[in-house]
């Protein structure tokens, strides 16, 4: 890396997480010594949906215009690196892998391939496939989970590597103070849009543990493989796609931090006629998303046993916890997240079921806070943090026992989330990440 090198960091405005994301990254390419410049992908992507409604002819003058553009900035500034959460950087085949100044593409894995690829509208690729572009020796994929880069490499993707989240610099001098010390808080939503079943809330008013949960959210995917599109139609032309998903379902139970599409694969070689169908048709990435719904409540059965014992203040969309029975306070705005997270002694912290990744971002951010996170035991969280500075608790009972004896103790929380945050100073910021994916 010179002095002269000029980053360029696509970013997302449509998703107020990628853009806070996106911001830190180009704060901390600044203090690393490298100029930065971040640049949104959401009003071209919104405009290429619309032109497309229009006439192909329309939108293929639209694209050649977007390309123009975007190459005549890559000239003018001389970008010699591309970065950008998930794929933002690939609304067209024709920029970027193209552009002879770009070197480099680094894409930082947030969510997962097929959620992107659904959410992100983008110019038509042919004659290239997806995956060859993905491919390019130019891009690089860094992914913050083992099950996230497995997922990846399984359907193909090459130079996939470890890297995990991180938090921004400026966190680690946040300085409120800790107020609400008989509370812990979760900043979030549920995780999934769907509202749980009836089935699922009574279960949690119940206090069933996140064991019996996962088995229902099983029931529930399997009862519903043949009364709902797509799987009915998968079904319908291939029977045994119904044994396939419920042997790879039964061995999420016990493997619920293995990479659902590794755990299709499995089951694929007892059931390999059902397998071959959906990787000839290219229902892959859905079927594993079935598998990764297994854990769909582990995120708000978490938050729902913490919050019926009154211990709990939830943050998050209130019309999206409401279906829990939880009353939510207002979504924190990113401008106030650090002062909230240092107003408690302690967070829970959940994983989104969609994405085979533990490790997600407010991980290292409330450790940059000095404050203890709450997490489910897990590969990824474990490689980050020990015992002495998160909270890793095998079960969701022991997650309980540990939030009580927080609210017992909270200076003994606030000394692990010290040491967290010393941790995160030497290992876990966005410099780090940077730095070594630049190198």
């Amino acid at each position: 890396m010179s002095d002269r090198s000029l980053v360029l960091v696509v970013g997302n405005d449509f998703s107020l997480a990628a853009a806070k994301t996106s911001r830190h990254l180009c704060q901390a390419l600044t203090r690393l010594g490298l100029g930065a410049i971040c640049r949104d992908t959401r009003l071209v992507r919104w405009a290429i949906s619309e032109v497309e409604k229009e006439s192909p002819m329309r939108r293929e003058a639209y694209e050649t215009a977007v390309v123009a553009k975007w190459n005549k900035f890559i000239f003018d500034y001389g970008f010699d690196t591309v970065i950008s959460l998930d794929l933002h950087w690939l609304f067209s085949s024709q920029l970027f892998l193209e552009a002879g100044k770009v070197k480099r593409v680094h894409s930082f894995w947030f969510d997962d391939l097929r959620s992107h690829l659904l959410s992100a509208p983008m110019f038509p690729l042919t004659p290239h496939r997806p995956l060859e572009l993905i491919n390019s020796p130019k891009v690089s994929h860094h992914c913050y989970g083992c099950g996230q880069a497995e997922e990846l490499r399984v359907l193909g993707v090459q130079r996939v590597l470890a890297s995990a989240l991180a938090a921004p610099a400026e966190y680690l001098e946040a300085s409120g103070s800790c107020s609400e010390l008989k509370k812990l808080a979760f900043i979030g939503n549920p995780g999934l849009g769907s509202a749980p079943t009836h089935a699922a809330v009574a279960a949690m008013e119940k206090g069933e543990n996140l064991a019996a949960l996962r088995r229902l959210a099983r029931q529930e995917i399997l009862a519903d493989l043949s009364a709902r599109e797509p799987t009915a139609s998968w079904i319908r032309e291939s029977p045994n796609v119904a044994d396939l998903l419920a042997a790879a379902t039964e061995t999420r139970l016990a493997q619920p931090h293995t990479a659902a599409i590794s755990l299709l694969t499995q089951a694929g070689k007892a059931h390999a006629e059902a397998f071959d169908f959906l990787n000839r048709n290219g229902f892959i990435l859905d079927a594993a998303m079935l598998i990764k719904f297994v854990n769909r409540y582990d995120r708000p059965g978490l938050v729902h046993r913490l919050w019926r014992r009154g211990w709990l203040d939830v943050h998050g969309t209130p019309e999206q916890w409401l279906p829990y029975g939880i009353i939510a306070r207002p979504t924190v705005p990113f401008p106030e997240l650090v002062s909230t997270y240092r107003r408690y002694p302690a967070h829970l912290n959940g994983a989104n079921c969609a994405r085979d990744a533990t490790a997600n971002e407010k991980l290292f951010e409330i450790a940059a806070c000095a404050r203890l996170s709450l997490n489910l035991d897990s590969p990824d969280v474990r490689a980050c943090y020990s015992d002495e500075e998160v909270v890793l608790a095998e079960t969701d009972e022991a997650l309980e026992t540990a939030a009580e004896e927080v609210l017992r103790d909270p200076s003994a929380a606030l000394d692990r989330g010290e040491k967290a945050r010393q941790r995160t100073a030497k290992e876990h910021l966005w410099e780090h990440r940077l730095k070594k994916a630049l190198a």
